[in-house]
């Protein structure tokens, strides 16, 4: 019997992990991928406190460093579920099951994607999710990013310095991004920008060798000749596995209130997984020690 569960290996899951361990709790992370979430996989990091800039994979290593040194058991397993005890909770993953007295979620969010033809028979042959993880097999190749976001942005700068050409792909008149991402996509030659083009199917047969486009103002048709297409359309959360534990809201992120608690009391929510406004890392930061915090004072009342 752990006194805290986190479910959860991201910048929030590892924080509450340094919190609670500090505050002498017995902790256990669980984490199914790897550590650092969506932080490990942007490739320059501008506005995280004490550093003018860090590469998100190096900072998220830095964090796990920390989070073992401090005596935090790992595992590796993908969570399937929570059920409430008499003393607490159980929660049961694809190898074992794992009691604590208190759970945080800390699963963060996942990739959303096209959904468009070619998307499912060639992925993991040309389509990406992550320019840091995958950037370096398209070099000096045409690649494609989709989106209009910062992620979008970052991930098609990212890329340019490594290939030919980078079309990024968007469906408004102008890209969404913080003016940063904007400024900096000015100095590269190699980026083309395609507003007001959706996506309509990836092509190809062994790999990705076009990407099917629709002008929206002409309703023109073209093929774009591609060897990778990089999809940064947003994240969405996974949630509905906790729907018997926690409230969710319209989208699936969990409501908590300021403390990080769910409806469940002992269980509390931390991180990009939650409602929230702004989902930055340093806020993801800030969930995490609140919810440490929380949990604590929750396994102090019920000792008392």
């Amino acid at each position: 019997m752990y006194d805290l569960i986190i479910i959860g290996g991201g910048v929030a899951g590892m924080t509450a992990a340094i919190y609670a361990a500090r505050s002498g709790l017995s902790t256990l992370i669980i984490e199914k991928g790897g550590f650092g979430g969506q932080a490990a996989l942007t490739a320059k990091i501008e506005n995280y406190p004490s550093y003018k800039e860090i590469d998100g994979f190096q900072l998220a290593a830095d964090i796990k460093a920390q989070v073992d040194a401090l005596g935090v058991e790992s595992r590796s397993a993908d969570v399937r579920g929570i059920t409430k005890e008499t003393d607490g909770f159980t929660v049961a993953t694809d190898g074992a099951s794992f009691d604590g007295r208190a759970v945080i979620i800390a699963n963060g969010v996942r990739r959303r994607e096209l959904g468009i033809e070619g998307e499912e028979a060639l992925r993991g042959r040309g389509i990406s999710w992550c320019a840091v993880c995958d950037g370096g097999f398209f070099r000096k190749k045409k690649v494609a990013v989709i989106g209009a976001g910062n992620s979008a942005l970052g991930d098609a700068i990212y890329l340019a310095n490594l290939c030919e050409e980078v079309s990024l792909i968007f469906r408004r008149e102008q890209p969404t991004a913080t003016k940063s991402y904007l400024d900096q996509l000015k100095s590269f030659d190699n980026i083309r920008l395609m507003p007001r083009h959706i996506p309509l199917a990836i092509k190809g047969e062994k790999r990705v060798s076009a990407l099917r486009v629709k002008n929206l103002d002409t309703g023109e048709e073209s093929d774009l000749e591609v060897n990778g297409v990089f999809e940064a359309i947003g994240l969405i959360p996974d949630n509905d596995l906790f729907d018997n534990v926690v409230a969710l809201d319209d989208h699936g992120y969990i409501l908590t209130d300021n403390e990080m608690r769910t409806k469940t009391p002992g269980i509390f929510a931390a991180g990009d997984t939650r409602q929230k406004s702004l989902r930055q890392i340093v806020t993801a930061c800030s969930d995490g020690a609140q919810a440490a915090t929380s949990a604590h004072e929750f396994l102090k009342m019920r000792q008392s």
